[in-house]
């Protein structure tokens, strides 16, 4: 992966964690401690090393608010304690970085720094308002615990890789990507169809079919926060199969019945225990068909543009799972 393919991918998954973070808390900027809470959800070396320190996404927010409770008090405000709320980025805008945050993720793209979780977390380590400092003392842990680990792991982890093409016939991505929560937790859910709209933005409902499938689903008709959303009549409907292979990977795909010429879709996640939670490898591939000379033609130029498609559906399957265990 080109550096700039890294720092954007990056930048692009801890901005949508972060803000879902500062969307519990009522507020529109994500500062430096959202960003160190988007870390701890990070599936590559930045939130291998944190994790592996001890710390992970419960201790953080709880870290993360007594030092906020501890800076009120220092200042005479004894405020009531009031508690986060659920994630509500997705419904809602008007999401921005502080100042100080985007000063960090720059930084871990400056200098010869590619940009990926680990130069974001040195970078945030560097970071001199002292904030990060206060909230890691609280977790008992400090900055040189934290780069020594980096010093140690940095490079052997697995990064993410975005819009690679896959095998002939389709175009493929994968993505790893971290749920703090157990594997049987996350695996009941990613293989239950009734659970299906909770994750996967492109089912609203399923009808029941017994626990085999196939299962009828049905396309949502508004966004997330209300918006109607325009479709086609033909790509409302959607024909939903399960697969489960014996290294337990769990595949998903979706036709449109309706609109025999549509590409079907597939989704396999391979889910592995991991410190503090699940580590999922997902792959998503848009199967093509048979096209005539032009399209043929046309084909190659375009294929950024469609793995770029796939990488951002894919960041949306990782939120969507994410959330539901947060």
């Amino acid at each position: 992966m080109s550096r700039f393919t890294q720092a954007a991918a990056t930048m692009h998954t801890l901005s949508l964690a972060a803000m879902e973070e500062a969307s519990r808390l009522g507020v529109h900027d994500a500062d430096i401690d959202h960003l160190l809470l988007a870390l701890t959800l990070d599936a590559d070396t930045g939130g291998q090393v944190l994790r592996r320190a001890g710390i992970r996404l419960d201790t953080a927010r709880a870290a993360v608010e007594a030092q906020h409770a501890g800076q009120l008090l220092a200042m005479g405000i004894d405020a009531p304690a009031v508690g986060p709320g659920r994630i509500v980025f997705h419904e809602t805008d008007g999401y921005d970085w502080t100042e100080r945050a985007l000063a960090v993720l720059r930084a871990a793209s400056q200098g010869g720094r590619r940009g990926d979780s680990a130069a974001v977390l040195r970078a945030l380590l560097a970071e001199p308002s002292g904030l990060i400092a206060a909230i890691l003392g609280r977790l008992a842990v400090t900055e040189d615990d934290l780069t020594a680990q980096l010093d140690e792991v940095e490079g052997t982890a697995r990064s993410l890789q975005p819009g690679r093409k896959g095998a002939a016939g389709g175009i493929t991505g994968s993505r790893s990507m971290f749920v703090p929560a157990a594997d049987a937790e996350v695996r009941a859910v990613l293989a239950d169809p009734e659970r299906l709209p909770e994750w996967e933005q492109s089912v609203a409902s399923v009808l029941p079919a017994g626990s085999d499938g196939p299962w009828e689903a049905f396309a949502p008709t508004t966004a997330p926060d209300g918006r109607p959303l325009r479709r086609k009549p033909e790509l409302h409907r959607l024909c939903v199969m399960r697969e489960e292979d014996e290294s337990g990977a769990v595949t998903w795909r979706f036709e449109y019945p309706d609109a025999p010429h549509a590409n079907p879709r597939t989704l396999t996640m391979a889910l592995e225990p991991a410190a503090g939670g699940t580590q999922i490898r997902a792959t998503m591939t848009w199967e093509t068909r048979p096209r005539g000379p032009v399209r043929r033609v046309l084909r190659a130029p375009l294929m950024p543009l469609w793995r770029g498609v796939v990488f951002i559906q894919l960041a949306q399957v990782e939120s969507g799972i994410s959330r539901l265990f947060r």
